[in-house]
Formats: C-alpha cells, structure tokens, sequence
C-alpha cells in the first residue's frame, strides 16, 4: 500500500513551488496559444504576485466588487461531493484545499490543491457572464438532485466534468482552454492534439461519459462560446 504524502501548508516551500509551477506553466499555456481571453481578463483582477500563493482573503477581496464570492480556505485536501461543492457555489462560496503541489507534480497530482484551486477556478468566478452561467449550473444541480432527478445529474456531471474542467471554446483567435483543468495541468497538452478534440453535440451529454479525475481523458469536447455554454445547462434546467 502506497503511503499518502503529508499535506500541509508552508509558507516558504509553498512560495517557492508557487513560483516554479506559475512561470513554467504559463509558458506551457503561451506555447499553445491556449489562454482564453476570459481567463485572462479575471486573472487581471486578481493582482496575485507570481512569487507566492495568494490567501483565501486576498482573492476575496479582489473578486468582490466583481461577482461577490467568498472564497473559503480549508483544512482539507479532499473532493468534496458535488452536491456540497454546488451548494456553496450557489452561495458565492468557494473553498479551497490546504496544500500547494510540487513542481514535479504539474503534470499530475493525485490529490486536489490550492494550485489548481486558485489557477483554475478563480479567474473564471472573477468574470460576470461565467459566473452567471455557474450560478445557473449550480442552482440546477442543487434542484436536481433535491429533486432526485438522477438522468438530469448524469448530464450535469458532464457538464461540470466534461466542459468546465475540461472544454475548449472557440474564440476569434483560434481553440481557447475554457477547462479549469487546464490552466493547473500539462493535460492542456493532450488537449491540443488535433485527434483528442471532439465537437460538442448534445448526444454527448447523454452519453453518460463522465470525469476521471485520476487520469487524463484523451478526449476533450469543443464548444462555440460562453452563451453555448450557457444554453447547454438551460437545455436541462428546463426539463426539470
């Protein structure tokens, strides 16, 4: 039995790894053309200093005035289910794990972390239309799982796995990364293999495929804009 590794924060090997992860992958990101401009517009707001890891308090306080989330710092280095993830989102809560991977683990690490956390999920949240399209994921998913609605969740886990952690988006400038995923992993990589990128059709939301968060995917679905996105999810909203 493989022993799990000490998760815990610290401030100086936290700071250091934070610095090593931000320069290499955002050269990866570049390379690829892959930052959307979306991405790039909330992480402007955030003012994190590449050289150390942004708290829970700074990043709230500089998402606020734009879309009011708190974001929540944990002691845990869990997933948590999607029902507790989708209630705090639906709150303008988001928390955050306990722990900063190491630079070695960028392409894979095999528990969740603040890096993912903070690079993945913030800059989005920080954007007005992507916070209102996760607010209508996430008020959807709530009701349909009070609703006992299980074909429904099989096509938002999807959704939350296949397109929000995963997506790409086609912007004027060419194939974005809208997948949180991305902007925390080499799996961007994968993802722009021309044979991994597949069109997005709504049989593949019924087709029950869903997120493996222990490995990568090898597929990755293409969407035409945030206002697909949003039509998607209002697609089953309406079915309830």
């Amino acid at each position: 039995m493989v022993e799990k590794k000490s998760r815990t924060f610290n401030p100086k090997v936290d700071d250091a790894n934070w610095q090593a992860l931000f320069e290499k992958h955002f050269q990866d990101l570049q390379s690829l053309g892959a930052i959307s401009t979306l991405w790039i517009a909330g992480f402007s707001k955030l003012g994190i200093d590449q050289s150390k890891r942004p708290t829970a308090v700074q990043l709230t306080q500089a998402v606020q005035p734009y879309t009011g989330y708190t974001f929540v710092q944990t002691k845990e280095n869990i997933i948590l289910e999607q029902i507790d993830w989708y209630t705090m989102i639906s709150n303008y809560e988001m928390p955050m794990t306990n722990f900063v991977r190491t630079p070695e683990e960028l392409g894979y690490c095999d528990e969740p972390d603040i890096w993912h956390d903070i690079m993945g999920h913030v800059p989005f949240l920080a954007e007005q239309s992507y916070s209102e399209m996760y607010q209508m994921l996430a008020a959807t998913y709530v009701l349909a799982y009070n609703s006992k609605r299980k074909d429904l969740l099989v096509e938002l886990d999807f959704v939350g796995g296949m397109l929000i952690e995963l997506g790409l988006v086609r912007e004027s400038s060419g194939l974005k990364a809208l997948g949180s995923t991305f902007y925390s992993s080499s799996e961007v990589f994968e993802a722009y293999k021309p044979e991994n990128q597949i069109d997005f059709t709504m049989d593949a939301l019924r087709s029950g495929a869903s997120y493996d968060r222990h490995s990568f995917q090898g597929k990755y679905y293409i969407i035409d804009s945030m206002d697909h996105l949003s039509k998607i999810i209002d697609s089953i909203a309406r079915r309830l």
